[in-house]
């Protein structure tokens, strides 16, 4: 076979399975029935097929954007019911977790269950049910996961009412958290669940005072991704506590042993360099 028309045949295999994997994640999102439906009109956004690729990997997020901006992503169901998505990233279970509520949340959904939640492989999944009328908009949970540090990588459609999302996680951004420099003063933190999440830009020295004496310390230490990496606690009533930080830990979560309602009075943080 003379060379040319090898490599002729070879640009045209590749085009061909090109075309077949940009088809395929197009009939997965939109459903078969709806693809048959408007396959003509499918053509004819998608024709520069090129376009979604970079390095002969599907982008996905760009799939996901042109059918939504065309009218072409299906969303409403035919009455209201449960809709269950998966949300998978290579983080903690807690991360993910934390990250996803505050996503639900500020999309509006107040209510929602829960039903899985798994570590394996350096991979977690949370598996959320909602009561909606809706499928999830795929282009603002990229946009607000996004803005926590979590990079939209894959969306697969098992049916109008059951998706599965993955994420690639670069720099996570807590929602919740307040940022802990050394100052020179204290800062007043008030939370009303008693519960405080910090966001450790430094180690040092951390001396915290409680607004009320009979505080029983829980300081849970954390890295970037939210993995537990040590915690104290005492059993003792107190009103402040002075611990070190290292320098690995990300996040730092201030609680109380038998009810964190005690500190939803507020407490007062102090961050010193350490002495060497």
């Amino acid at each position: 076979m003379p060379l040319l028309r090898f490599y002729l045949l070879l640009g045209s295999f590749i085009a061909l399975l090109s075309g077949d994997l940009l088809d395929e994640k197009i009939k997965n999102l939109v459903g078969n029935r709806f693809y048959q439906t408007n396959k003509n009109f499918i053509a004819r956004v998608f024709q520069n097929r090129r376009a979604f690729y970079i390095q002969d990997r599907l982008q996905v997020k760009k799939v996901v954007d042109t059918l939504k901006e065309n009218g072409l992503l299906p969303l409403k169901f035919g009455k209201p019911g449960m809709l269950y998505v998966s949300f998978q990233a290579k983080t903690s279970p807690l991360l993910l977790l934390k990250t996803t509520q505050t996503v639900l949340a500020s999309m509006g959904y107040a209510y929602f269950m829960i039903l899985e939640v798994n570590y394996k492989d350096s991979w977690s999944k949370a598996v959320f049910a909602l009561k909606t009328e809706y499928a999830l908009d795929p282009t603002l949970i990229a946009t607000l996961f996004h803005k926590r540090g979590f990079i939209f990588a894959d969306l697969k459609r098992d049916s109008l009412q059951n998706w599965s999302y993955y994420f690639g996680v670069r720099i996570p951004k807590l929602a919740n958290t307040t940022t802990i420099i050394p100052s020179g003063n204290y800062l007043d933190l008030k939370e009303i669940s008693g519960e405080y999440w910090l966001d450790m830009t430094y180690g040092g020295r951390l001396n915290i005072v409680a607004n009320t004496p009979v505080w029983h310390p829980q300081i849970s230490f954390f890295d970037a991704s939210l993995h537990m990496l040590d915690f104290t606690r005492s059993a003792d009533a107190t009103s402040k506590i002075s611990i070190n930080v290292p320098d690995n830990v990300r996040f730092v979560k201030v609680s109380d042993v038998k009810n964190p309602l005690v500190l939803k009075g507020g407490i007062k943080v102090l961050l010193e360099p350490l002495q060497h």
